[in-house]
């Protein structure tokens, strides 16, 4: 397949409202700390979007200049060390809110597809560090962000939100606000 061969019929772009400035209400938890890190993860998305003009256009980085192929390859690099210290975290902090409240006696299960799901995407973004090559950073930056794309449709609607209703309950159980419990 030639390089000017348009992709677009194989990548599915994100809905609108994830390319907003905010996240969208829906995936919002009611936690002002775990928000402001999806408003993060959004940025991010948003970032990697706007690092090639050819994302959804090219099959791989051969009609670049050598020179354009290194600046995108170190903006990816650079991207992805800032992803992995944000998962790091946002993934750690998650995971201990949830070891401090009720849910894991209540629904061990569900704490436990939390955490995989945590590594699953940990995982993915690890491959893409070890699959680096300037000569497919297109390729890397749209399964980047595909994975991005689904953390935000799926991780956070199937786990975050669950999770984050549970611990609203248990904190108004104990008097607590969204801050303390989460």
């Amino acid at each position: 397949m030639s390089d000017s061969a348009p992709v677009v019929s194989k990548i599915v772009a994100a809905p609108a409202n994830l390319l907003a400035p905010e996240l969208p209400a829906a995936l919002e938890t009611g936690f002002p700390a775990v928000d402001a890190e999806h408003r993060q993860l959004l940025a991010c998305m948003r970032t990697l979007r706007g690092l090639c003009d050819g994302l959804y256009t090219r099959n791989d980085c051969s009609g670049c200049s050598v020179g354009q192929r290194q600046l995108c390859d170190n903006n990816l690099v650079s991207l992805l060390g800032d992803l992995l210290a944000f998962i790091l975290e946002h993934f750690q902090t998650e995971e201990a809110a949830i070891r401090d409240s009720l849910l894991q006696i209540v629904d061990r299960d569900l704490c436990e597809a939390h955490a995989e799901d945590h590594a699953e995407i940990s995982t993915k973004v690890q491959a893409i560090v070890c699959a680096l090559d300037p000569q497919r950073t297109v390729v890397l930056l749209r399964e980047l962000d595909c994975l991005l794309r689904r953390w935000l449709e799926n991780h956070i609607q199937m786990h975050d939100l669950v999770v984050a209703r549970w611990m609203q309950r248990e904190a108004a159980m104990f008097g607590q606000g969204p801050e303390s419990a989460g």
